[in-house]
């Protein structure tokens, strides 16, 4: 018989439905809007309801086979069914997340896979192995832990502040035993638990875009301030920092850590991309660093000529190293230097001096000799200053001039 796409549903009119070859159909019941019986290439007649969500999107849900279920069972059903969609439920989701019983172990495992296989971008890009690893130990190590046994779909805001807390307090702090030579003390904090909870809802985004969620319950999660980092170091406190490192070398003891304390200093660059400098890295001629990796990915960044000079010395002492700041053991850079930099901050009375207080002082001094912010942000690689261009090979005449005057009076700060 030929098919009608809308009719008045009948007991006689589903029996004389047939099916259609190499093709399946939907016939809509004319009295119910969304309800139909659809007709399989197999001669099996189900029936089924549509409808849009909340977010436009739209759903099928099989009901059951005729035969198995009445047509007035089914129309109950149908009615039951979108009813839930008018009160702003979607049905179709809540089977689907039934069906998988995914619990939020499962999805941390599934995004991570997709992110180790560059599925999931941060600022367009594939995110990078040191920030992977970071994701993973947030989520085996806090996550896990504190929500891994909830099914997805169960998590509320109320839980995910709950979470954060408890992060913050403590809840997941541990000390254990990663590698022969290795541990990992996790210590919680409210950093940490802030970070927490920004990949978490990082999670369920990916969630919401793999269909399984409908809402992200880190949104609207109200985060406590940090403390603000305005520490930064006065010309007596780098006088201060300069004596201590020059008696430490002068033991002979942790010479390539102050070598490195210094370069931050002079170039007001990130942890990373000092400890992680190479050699071939340095651009003397063209005034700046060409960062194969940053923050932001690969980068020139304005380097002083002070800068340049004590960079260069560092190369003529170690000409053969691919790295600026060889390890004392092994092939590879200069990995972690937080010990050795408290010890040095402690002989020189110093509290609370990180590697980033020492970029922070950096834009500090540039901006005590009268540099703009603009200026500042091109000097320390924001995205905002035009020497991070995807265009530019060049520093900018201006922000090298900056970088020599910010360097030289760094330098002359620290006495060397």
């Amino acid at each position: 018989m030929p098919r009608r796409t809308e009719k008045s549903l009948t007991k006689r009119l589903l029996d004389l439905l047939r099916p259609e070859p190499n093709r399946d159909y939907t016939l809509w019941d004319a009295d119910i809007t969304g309800f139909g019986v659809r007709v399989k290439e197999s001669g099996v007649k189900s029936f089924v309801i549509k409808y849009r969500n909340d977010r436009g999107r739209q759903r099928k849900i099989t009901l059951g086979k005729y035969g198995h279920l009445t047509l007035e069972a089914a129309r109950k059903k149908a009615r039951i069914e979108l009813g839930k969609v008018a009160g702003g439920d979607d049905p179709a989701l809540k089977r689907k997340i039934d069906r998988s019983a995914k619990t939020i172990a499962d999805l941390c495992d599934t995004y991570y896979a997709d992110a180790e296989a560059g599925k999931i971008l941060h600022r367009g890009r594939a995110k990078k192995p040191t920030t992977l690893k970071i994701d993973k130990g947030r989520i085996e190590r806090h996550i896990k832990p504190l929500l891994g046994s909830k099914r997805i779909d169960e998590l509320r805001r109320e839980d995910v502040e709950v979470f954060m807390y408890d992060v913050r307090d403590g809840k997941t702090a541990t000390d254990i035993k990663t590698k022969p030579r290795g541990r990992a003390r996790v210590r919680g904090g409210l950093g940490t638990a802030k970070k927490s909870v920004s990949l978490l809802s990082a999670i369920y985004t990916y969630a919401i875009r793999r269909d399984l969620v409908e809402h992200n319950p880190c949104q609207y999660v109200q985060k406590p301030a940090d403390n603000k980092r305005d520490r930064f170091l006065s010309a007596d406190e780098y006088a201060r920092l300069g004596e201590a490192m020059a008696k430490v070398a002068a033991f002979g003891t942790h010479e390539i850590v102050c070598a490195s304390i210094t370069a931050l200093a002079l170039t007001g660059c990130r942890r990373g991309e000092i400890l992680n400098l190479k050699q071939t890295e340095v651009d003397g001629a063209g005034h700046c660093l060409r960062l194969g990796e940053s923050k932001t990915g690969p980068q020139l960044r304005p380097c002083g000529e002070t800068a340049l000079k004590y960079l260069a010395g560092r190369m003529e002492k170690h000409p053969l190293a691919p790295w600026m700041f060889p390890a004392t053991t092994g092939d590879g850079p200069l990995i972690n230097i937080r010990k050795p930099m408290i010890q040095i901050c402690e002989l020189a009375e110093l509290d609370g001096v990180t590697p980033h207080v020492l970029r922070h002082s950096y834009a500090t001094v540039a901006h005590e000799l009268g540099y703009s912010e603009l200026t500042i942000a091109g000097l320390l690689g924001h995205s905002t200053g035009s020497v991070t261009s995807r265009y530019a090979h060049h520093v900018d005449h201006v922000l090298a001039a900056t970088a020599d005057h910010v360097s030289e009076t760094i330098a002359a700060r620290l006495s060397m």
